[in-house]
C-alpha cells in the first residue's frame, strides 16, 4: 500500500497508531445465507496525522457502498427525541422557519421530515437507490449523487442551510465535501455538521468505534481545521447525544475580496498629492506622524517632497531615514521648534494617543487628519 496523505491537511506525515487483523468488510451489511458462505475478513489500519492530528484509513469504500447499504433507520425513542431538540434548537438559533434547506445523506428521510415539519423547504440527496425509494413514499424530494466541488451546478448558491448528520465520516475526501456544500450555500448560510465524536472513543477505550465504514474520526479539533480550511466560520462545536457526537454549527464565510485594496493602493497617490497641494497653496506646512510600517508603506507609494518632515515618538527612530521615500525622522519635539500648521497621521493604531498628546502635551492648535484607506480624512474637533 502505498503512503497515505492526510485527508484534511494532505500531509504525507500520517502513520498506523492502531491495527486489527481481521475485521468485517462493512459492519452494516449483515450477510443472508448466500453472502454468509464468501464472506472473509480484512485488516484494519487507522493512521494519524502528524501535523493537524487528524484520524483516518487508507481505504475507500467500494464505489457501490451505498447501493446495498443497511441503512439504520431512527426507530428509538431516544435518537428520535434527541434529532427533534436538535434540529429544533438549530432551526430556532438561525431562523430557519420557510428557509430552503438542504440535507446531505438523508437516509431514509426521518430527519428530513423533521425538518420540514418545521416549516422548512427541505431538499436532499442519497447516494443510496433504496432509501431514495423510502424518502419518494415519504413525499420527500431527492437527488443522487454524492456532495462534492462542483457536484450539482444547479443548486450553487441556493440553500439557506445545509445538515449533514453522521455523513462526513464516510466521504473519501472530506474538503471535497466541505467545498460542495460552501457551493450549496447563499452568502452567510449556515450547515449543521454531526460526526461520531472521536473524543468518547479514546476516552473510555473504544477500540470498537473504528471499522472500515467510516473513513475518517474526527476531534472537535481537527472539524475547526477542516472548516477553516475551506472558508467557513466556526460557530460552536459540542459533544452531543451523551457525548457520542461531535456536532458543529459554520456559517458560510465568503473569500475575503482584495480588489478594494489594489483600488486603494492605485488611488493613494493621487489623494496624498491633492491633500498636500490644497494646503500648501493655502500655506499651510504639513508634517507628518509616523515612521512604523503603516506610514513606512505609504510614504514610499507618493511624492513626499511637499511634507515638512516626519516625526515618531520612538527614540530609535530618530536620526534614521525612511526606505524609498527618504524622510529623516524627528522626534514630536520638532513641532516645538519647528511648527507647522497640519499634522498627518499615518500611525492608525495610535490616532487617538497621538491626537491627545499634540493637544495637550504640545498645545496643538493646527488641523489634524489622518491615514484612511485611500483616502486622507480630518479629525473631529
Amino acid at each position: 500500500m502505498t503512503q497515505p496523505l492526510c485527508r484534511i491537511c494532505e500531509s504525507i506525515d500520517v502513520d498506523i497508531v492502531l491495527h486489527f487483523d481481521e475485521v468485517p468488510r462493512n459492519i452494516e451489511r449483515l450477510l443472508d445465507s448466500t453472502s454468509r458462505d464468501w464472506d472473509k475478513p480484512v485488516e484494519l489500519n487507522v493512521y494519524q496525522c502528524g501535523v493537524c492530528g487528524h484520524v483516518q484509513l487508507a481505504e475507500q469504500l467500494e464505489d457501490d457502498f451505498y447501493e446495498d447499504y443497511l441503512m439504520t433507520h431512527s426507530h428509538a425513542k431516544k435518537m428520535q427525541e434527541f434529532q427533534r431538540k436538535q434540529l429544533s434548537t438549530f432551526v430556532e438559533h438561525f431562523r430557519l422557519q420557510t428557509a430552503r434547506v438542504f440535507e446531505a445523506g438523508c437516509g431514509d428521510g426521518q430527519v428530513a421530515l423533521i425538518i420540514k415539519e418545521m416549516g422548512c423547504d427541505v431538499f436532499a440527496n442519497e447516494p443510496s437507490a433504496k432509501a431514495r425509494k423510502a424518502c419518494k413514499e415519504k413525499g420527500l424530494e431527492t437527488i443522487n449523487g454524492y456532495v462534492g466541488r462542483g457536484a450539482f451546478p444547479d443548486l450553487r448558491g441556493t440553500f439557506d442551510a445545509v445538515v449533514a448528520r453522521q455523513v462526513l465520516e464516510h466521504v473519501p475526501d472530506p474538503n471535497d465535501f466541505m467545498a460542495g456544500i460552501h457551493e450549496m450555500l447563499k452568502s452567510g448560510g449556515v450547515a449543521l455538521i454531526e460526526v461520531p465524536s472521536l473524543e468518547q472513543a479514546i476516552e473510555y477505550s473504544r477500540f470498537f468505534d473504528f471499522f472500515p465504514d467510516h473513513l475518517s474520526y474526527f476531534s472537535a479539533i481537527a472539524l475547526i481545521h477542516l472548516f477553516s480550511r475551506n472558508h467557513f466560520e466556526v460557530i460552536q462545536i459540542k459533544r452531543a447525544m451523551d457525548g457520542e457526537y461531535n456536532e458543529a454549527w459554520i456559517k458560510k464565510a465568503d473569500k475575503p475580496g482584495l480588489a478594494g485594496l489594489q483600488a486603494a493602493a492605485d488611488t493613494i497617490s493621487g489623494a496624498f498629492r491633492d491633500f498636500l497641494h490644497t494646503e500648501n497653496t493655502s500655506g499651510r506646512r504639513v508634517a507628518i506622524w509616523g515612521a512604523g510600517a503603516k506610514g513606512v508603506l505609504t510614504l514610499s507609494m507618493v511624492d513626499t517632497s511637499p511634507v515638512a518632515y516626519l516625526v515618531d515618538a520612538d527614540p530609535l527612530k530618530h536620526g534614521r531615514y525612511t526606505p524609498v521615500s527618504a524622510l529623516q525622522v524627528f522626534s514630536p519635539n520638532h513641532l516645538l521648534s519647528q511648527p507647522v500648521d497640519t499634522v498627518l497621521i499615518t500611525a492608525l493604531a495610535y490616532k487617538d494617543e497621538i491626537t491627545a498628546d499634540l493637544k495637550n502635551k504640545y498645545s496643538f492648535k493646527g488641523k489634524i487628519a489622518y491615514l484612511s484607506g485611500s483616502r486622507i480624512l480630518e479629525d473631529s474637533p
